[in-house]
């Protein structure tokens, strides 16, 4: 599930339900970005790795001699230890630099790193929202925001800002009494996730 994840085989359903499950747990995050390093490596230095060996002269070496030795499934698992190594030796990827951030619970969730706070709205409001606010993460490239009611999706976008208006047409669509619920999630410059908010619930009184 992790390496389709990375490689982008995932339908938008799985690829939410992995992110929710990836941002709550900590074992999970650590073999994604574990994964992701390796994969990386592979992508920026796959030939040098798969290379095929080399035909061999009359006169065997030790080297050909370990090369014969090889199979194709013991290639793999040198390959993949190679790639570990130019991980840790080269730092190839920026953005998994330093340690994972440290779990921080907020109310009945769990989220990783930086708690990402939801302003406005919440509660009970007199009037459809115009708009929806958030305080800024530090490292956050681009905010995608979520609004639903009960188990139906009625909006997404995404934004750079930390704050975006509803569309028109979404606007007159929220009903007076009922609940909605609102989640921002940040991400980084790479696209990966940093840091979700808990969920907010707004209800416009009649």
């Amino acid at each position: 599930m992790i390496d389709r994840y990375l490689m982008g085989k995932l339908s938008e359903a799985e690829n939410t339900r992995f992110e929710e499950h990836y941002f709550n747990c900590r074992s999970c995050f650590d073999l994604t970005r574990e994964r992701g390093a390796i994969l990386d490596v592979i992508k920026q230095r796959g030939d040098m790795i798969f290379a095929p060996a080399t035909r061999p002269e009359p006169r065997v070496s030790p080297w050909e001699k370990v090369t014969a030795f090889l199979t194709p499934r013991r290639w793999a698992a040198a390959a993949l230890a190679a790639a570990v190594l130019l991980v840790v030796g080269l730092g190839v990827l920026p953005r998994f630099k330093g340690s994972a951030p440290e779990f921080v619970f907020t109310g009945d969730e769990t989220v990783r790193g930086d708690a990402l706070e939801l302003l406005s709205p919440s509660g009970n409001v007199t009037l459809p929202p115009e708009t929806l606010e958030w305080k800024a993460v530090g490292s956050a490239a681009e905010y995608s925001v979520v609004l639903t009611q009960e188990a139906a999706t009625l909006w997404t976008a995404t934004t750079a800002e930390t704050k975006i208006a509803f569309p028109k047409n979404i606007r007159e669509k929220l009903a007076a009494g009922r609940p909605y619920r609102w989640q921002v999630k940040a991400y980084s410059a790479e696209g990966t996730l940093i840091a979700a908010s808990p969920k907010s619930q707004f209800t416009i009184t009649p």
